[in-house]
C-alpha cells in the first residue's frame, strides 16, 4: 500500500511541474511504466534485450548503456511549435558530443541538445551536413537527477535545464520535423564499431508539447525537490542474465571497457585497487580512473571513478599509474595525464578516508613530457617507492641507441613527492639479446627477501604480444644491477600483464593483474564488457624466481566439495570428474608415469565438438593449451598456447585450476602460474576430464570444488 501511495504522490509532483501548460497540448509521452510495453518497446532501438528498466524519476525509467541504446519515435505533420522535455540521470559522460534529444528531419538536417566528453551542454544544429554549436557555459553533475527541455519556436530553439533557459539560437531549420530521438543526436559518429553520441545513464518522462516551452512553464521549486532524489545508477542484473562467459568471482567492473589495475594498496582496514575505465563504452577511450574497495580481497565493492579528464593537462585521458601511502601515512596517486599531445605526470590526494573523492594537485603536471636529450614524446605509467629519505619513481619509456630501439625506465627522484629531479634511465633493455621489445609499460619495482625484482611489459613489437617479465637484482648507486640477463616470464603462457603489487594485511606481498579477453570487437560491443582482473595472488621470491600461488583468502568461495582418489588414467579412457559447473576450482596430484601427454579438457561437449585442452607435453617439454576446438564461434580465435616446461615423467605434480566463465587461471606446484580464456559457443559445454596420451597417468588425489559468487557490487 506505501508503494502504492508514494507512486501517486510523485506522480502529482509531476503534474505540478507542468501545471502551467495546460492550455498547452501534450502529444506523446512515455513513461516506461505502460501495460501492455509492446507499443513503448518499439520506440526503443538497443542491442540490449529485453530492455533495461530501472527506478527512475517516477516509476520505471530506461537505462541506456552509452553506445547501443536510445529512444526514438515518429512525430505528427505541421507543427510550428514543438517541444521535448525529459528527465536524465548519467553514470558517465560520454566519449564524444552525445545526445539527449534530436528533432531530425533527416540525416543532415536536424536540431540536437548535447553534453560533450567534460559534461558541458550545448545546441547544436546541422543544416544539410553542416553543423554549428551554442555552448551553453554549464556543466551537468554526474550520478544526480536533472530535467532537460528542448523548446523549438519560429524564430529561437531554447534549451532548458531545470525549468531555467541555459542557451538559445535563431531557429534554422523549418518545423516539419519527421522524428524525435532520445539519448542520442542524429548522427553517426563512431570509432570502429562503437557509437559515440550516446548517453549512458537513465531517461524518465519523455513528453513531447506542440508548443515552445519557457520558463513560465516550469514550476522550478517542484523541480528542485524532485531533482534531490538520489538515482539508483547501478547496472541492472538482468543486462548480463545468461552470460555465461561473465566471471562471477573474478573481480571486474560492472560493465563496459576495463585494462590495467593501479595501486593495490591497504588502508584503514580495507584494500583499494584503481583501474583504467572507460564507463561509458566497450573499447580504449575516455579513459578514467575507476576505483573498488574490499574487506578480504574477495568481494569488492565498485565506486564511483576517482579521477576523470578535465579539460587541459589531462583532457585526453587519465592514464596509468601507482598508489603509495605519502610520510603523513596518507595515499596519493600519481597518473599520467594527456592532453593529446604531450604526457605528463600528476598527482591526487584523498578527501576522505574512504578515499572516494579526489582532488588534482594545483600544479600538475609535476613533469611534463620525457627529458629533453631524449627524441620519443610518449612515456606513461609513474612507479613510486621510497629508499631511505628519498623518493624515487621510474616511468615506462622507450630509446633508440645505436639505431636499436629498446625499452627503458627512466628513475627520478624527490623528497617530498612533487619537485623531481631527473637521473638517468634505472635499467636499458638489449632487444637483439633479450627480446624485450622497444616500449615498456606498466613497469615495478618491489623488494621481496632482500632482493628487488623490476618487472616491466614491453609492448607488442613486429608481431609479438604484450608480455610481463622480470629481474632479480639490487639497487646500487641508484642503478638497478640484474642478477642474470635474460629476464624470466611472469608466467608460463603469459596472459596476464600488468600486476599491482602490495603488502596485504599480513605482510605477504599480494598482487592483482588485468587479464585480457583477445577478442573480436564485435563480440566485446554484443557482450558489453571488456576483460577483467585476476583472482589474488602471494608472490615470493626464491633463487631469483617469483613463485606464485592464489591468496588464502579465495578459500571462502568454496563450497560442495568432491574428492577423487588414486585412478590410473589409461590412453584413451578420459576421467570425466565435473560436468555443468562454470565456477570451480580444482587440485589434483598426478604421476605421468609412462605416457607422453597428460592434463585436462575443459569446456568440453562432445555432441557440438568444443573443447580446449590443457596438457603437459613430456617429449617436447612444453605446457600447452589447445584452443583449435575452443568454440564453435567463428570470431573466437583458434590457437595454440605453448611454454616450456620441463617435467620428469615419475615425478608427483600438483595441478590447480581456477575456472571461472571465460577466465581460467593456473598453478604448478605452489609456483609457476599461467592464464588463458575460452569462449565456447555454447553454455553446456561444460564438462571437465582428465586424460593420458601414449601411456597412463596416476591419479593420487584430486579435490574440486564449486565456488561461489563473490557478491561484488556497486555503491552509485
Amino acid at each position: 500500500m506505501g508503494s502504492k501511495i508514494s507512486t501517486i504522490l510523485i506522480g502529482f509532483v509531476l503534474l505540478l511541474i507542468y501545471a502551467c501548460t495546460s492550455q498547452n497540448e501534450q502529444i506523446a509521452s512515455w513513461s516506461f511504466d505502460e501495460s501492455p510495453m509492446e507499443e513503448m518497446a518499439e520506440s526503443v532501438q538497443s542491442i540490449k534485450k529485453p530492455l533495461e528498466l530501472v527506478p527512475g524519476i517516477s516509476g520505471n525509467g530506461l537505462r541506456t548503456d552509452g553506445y547501443s541504446t536510445f529512444f526514438k519515435s515518429k512525430l505528427p505533420n505541421n507543427l510550428s511549435k514543438i517541444s521535448a522535455e525529459a528527465w536524465f540521470a548519467l553514470e558517465t559522460y560520454p566519449t564524444d558530443t552525445a545526445g539527449f534529444f534530436s528533432f531530425e528531419q533527416d540525416a543532415d538536417n536536424w536540431i540536437a541538445a548535447n553534453i560533450n566528453q567534460f559534461g558541458e551542454v550545448m545546441l547544436s544544429v546541422s543544416v544539410e551536413g553542416n553543423t554549428t554549436w551554442q555552448p551553453a557555459n554549464i556543466s551537468i553533475e554526474k550520478f544526480a537527477w536533472f530535467h532537460l527541455a528542448l523548446a523549438i519556436a519560429k524564430d529561437e530553439t531554447t534549451l532548458l535545464l531545470n525549468g531555467r533557459k541555459i542557451a538559445g539560437s535563431p531557429t534554422s531549420l523549418s518545423s516539419a520535423y519527421s522524428s524525435l530521438l532520445v539519448g542520442r543526436d542524429s548522427r553517426e559518429k563512431k570509432v570502429h564499431i562503437f557509437p559515440i553520441n550516446y548517453i549512458n545513464g537513465i531517461i524518465d518522462e519523455i513528453k513531447v508539447w506542440n508548443t515552445a516551452l519557457t520558463e513560465d512553464d516550469f514550476n522550478q521549486k517542484n523541480i528542485s525537490e524532485f531533482s534531490e532524489n538520489k538515482p539508483d545508477l547501478s547496472i541492472p542484473e538482468i543486462r548480463f542474465e545468461g552470460d555465461f562467459h561473465r566471471p562471477k568471482y573474478h573481480l571486474l567492473p560492472a560493465a563496459n571497457w576495463t585494462n590495467e589495475t593501479h595501486g593495490l594498496i591497504y588502508y584503514n582496514g580495507k584494500y583499494h585497487i584503481f583501474n583504467q575505465k572507460n564507463g561509458t563504452n566497450v573499447y580504449l577511450g575516455r579513459i578514467n580512473w575507476g576505483h573498488f574497495s574490499s574487506p578480504d580481497l574477495v568481494q569488492w565493492t565498485e565506486h564511483r571513478p576517482v579521477l576523470t579528464p578535465e579539460k587541459g593537462y589531462d583532457q585526453y585521458g587519465i592514464w596509468s599509474g601507482h598508489s603509495v601511502i605519502n610520510d603523513e601515512g596518507k595515499p596519493v596517486i600519481m597518473y599520467t595525464g594527456g592532453d593529446g599531445q604531450d604526457f605528463g605526470m600528476c598527482l591526487a590526494t584523498p578527501e576522505d578516508e574512504d578515499l572516494i573523492m579526489w582532488k588534482k594537485f594545483e600544479g600538475n603536471p609535476l613533469i611534463q613530457g620525457p627529458p629533453k636529450n631524449f627524441s620519443r614524446t610518449d612515456f606513461r605509467d609513474p612507479y613510486i617507492w621510497k629508499e631511505g629519505e628519498n623518493w624515487y619513481m621510474i616511468i615506462g619509456f622507450g630509446l633508440v641507441e645505436n639505431k636499436e630501439e629498446k625499452g627503458t625506465v627512466l628513475l627520478y627522484k624527490s623528497t617530498d613527492m612533487k619537485n623531481w629531479q631527473y637521473l638517468h634511465p634505472l635499467f636499458k633493455g638489449n632487444r637483439s639479446v633479450d627480446d624485450t621489445g622497444i616500449f615498456w609499460e606498466m613497469p615495478v619495482f618491489w623488494k621481496m627477501n632482500g632482493k628487488y625484482v623490476l618487472l616491466v611489459n614491453p609492448t607488442p613489437h613486429y608481431g609479438k604480444p604484450a608480455v610481463a617479465v622480470y629481474w632479480t637484482g639490487d639497487f646500487v648507486n641508484e642503478k638497478f644491477i640484474p642478477d642474470h640477463k635474460m629476464p624470466k616470464r611472469l608466467e608460463v603462457i603469459n596472459r596476464m600483464l600488468s600486476p599491482s603489487v602490495a603488502l596485504d594485511e599480513n605482510g605477504q606481498t599480494t598482487a592483482i593483474a588485468i587479464i585480457p579477453d583477445l577478442i573480436p570487437a564485435e563480440i566485446q560491443m554484443e557482450q558489453g564488457w571488456t576483460h577483467l582482473y585476476s583472482i589474488p595472488r602471494i608472490w615470493d621470491l626464491a633463487d631469483g624466481y617469483i613463485f606464485q600461488q592464489p591468496h588464502p583468502a579465495m578459500k571462502i568461495l568454496r563450497t560442495e566439495e568432491e574428492i577423487i582418489n588414486d585412478r590410473e588414467i589409461k590412453s584413451g579412457e578420459n576421467l570425466l570428474i565435473s560436468r555443468g559447473k562454470q565456477q570451480m576450482e580444482i587440485i589434483t596430484r598426478l604421476v605421468p608415469k609412462d605416457c607422453e601427454k597428460f592434463g585436462f579438457i575443459i569446456g568440453k561437449n562432445k555432441a557440438n565438438g568444443e573443447e580446449t585442452k590443457i596438457y603437459f607435453d613430456l617429449k617436447t617439454d612444453e605446457l600447452l593449451i589447445d584452443l583449435t576446438k575452443s568454440s564453435q564461434n567463428e570470431l573466437v580465435e583458434k590457437k595454440i598456447e605453448k611454454g616450456y616446461y620441463k617435467l620428469n615423467s615419475d615425478q608427483e605434480i600438483e595441478l590447480q585450476l581456477f575456472i571461472d566463465g571465460s577466465v581460467v587461471e593456473g598453478f604448478i606446484n605452489g609456483k609457476d602460474a599461467f592464464t588463458t580464456r575460452i569462449f565456447p559457443q555454447y553454455e553446456n559445454s561444460d564438462e571437465v576430464e582428465l586424460f593420458s596420451e601414449e601411456g597412463t597417468t596416476l591419479l593420487k588425489e584430486l579435490k574440486i570444488w564449486k565456488l561461489r559468487n563473490s557478491n561484488n557490487k556497486t555503491d552509485f
